[in-house]
């Protein structure tokens, strides 16, 4: 008898209709559809209905997806931002839920447009940071081109700003697709130094006092020795244009330019490591 009750359950269960729901499957793809897409778009690029928001429109998560770090995504979509039409999910999305929708939304892919991070750039950024990037502004800017902050730390930074400086945020000035590309420009800047060169420029310019770079010994403040590749770019440059040795190398150093000698610290790193 008992047999047979069990086998009727399981047949009932069977038959009965089993409908499955996003939230019981955490479906990231459907949860987004649920309660995103209307102002973000299907794929991430912004809706109709997103761009007309006031007093700020949707933002476009294809752009940045690869950009913003998770936790960053799980305030904003938990708890919203204040004064725009971005909304506190949290109370329609648990925390699983929530994570369902950030590892769909990073799935989204998107390749810059470095020409218009340049154009942007140019816009926004030139009267701090200055044309080339150098911050030779007077301005108190960072030098973009001696900058170790990763595209994710770059994009922050634009983002929210540097509290204390005259970095301001920019993410309602720009949008997220400029931001991104901005970044990817910003990021490539550091790499456009010749070390070829720099052998070049370090054979005619160093290499009467300085044998090679690896020879080369700097004093800390503790009057002990320290390996060139132990200072960072910014530092390294200091050094170069002001350090004590020019009252030695004289015009063979003060005569170089701001591409020469990061060709010559490129090339310096390239023979230190």
């Amino acid at each position: 008898m008992q047999i047979r009750l069990w086998i009727g359950v399981a047949a009932a269960l069977m038959m009965s209709p089993m409908v499955a729901s996003a939230t019981d499957t955490l479906d990231g793809k459907a949860l987004y559809a649920a309660n995103c897409a209307s102002c973000h778009g299907v794929s991430g690029e912004v809706s109709a209905l997103g761009k007309s928001l006031k007093p700020y429109p949707a933002r476009n998560h294809r752009a940045i997806a690869d950009l913003i770090g998770r936790d960053e995504m799980r305030r904003i979509i938990t708890y919203g931002v204040a004064k725009t039409a971005m909304t506190p999910k949290k109370y329609a999305l648990d925390a699983l839920e929530i994570e369902a929708v950030i590892d769909y939304i990073k799935t989204f892919e998107y390749k810059p447009n470095i020409a218009n991070g340049k154009k942007r750039f140019g816009a926004v950024c030139v009267s701090c940071h200055g044309n080339d990037g150098r911050a030779q502004t007077g301005m108190g800017a960072k030098n973009l081109v001696y900058s170790k902050l990763n595209l994710e730390e770059i994009v922050h930074t634009m983002r929210y700003g540097r509290p204390g400086t005259l970095m301001t945020s920019k993410r309602h000035q720009l949008t997220n697709e400029d931001i991104a590309d901005i970044a990817n420009y910003v990021y490539n800047l550091r790499y456009m130094s010749n070390a070829a060169n720099g052998k070049k420029l370090f054979s005619n310019k160093c290499s009467t006092c300085h044998s090679s770079p690896r020879a080369i010994k700097l004093i800390g403040n503790a009057a002990t020795n320290r390996v060139m590749s132990d200072l960072d770019d910014r530092l390294l440059d200091l050094r170069i244009r002001h350090g004590r040795h020019v009252d030695r190398a004289g015009k063979e150093i003060t005569h170089l330019s701001s591409d020469e000698i990061q060709d010559i610290m490129a090339y310096m790193r390239k023979n230190t490591k």
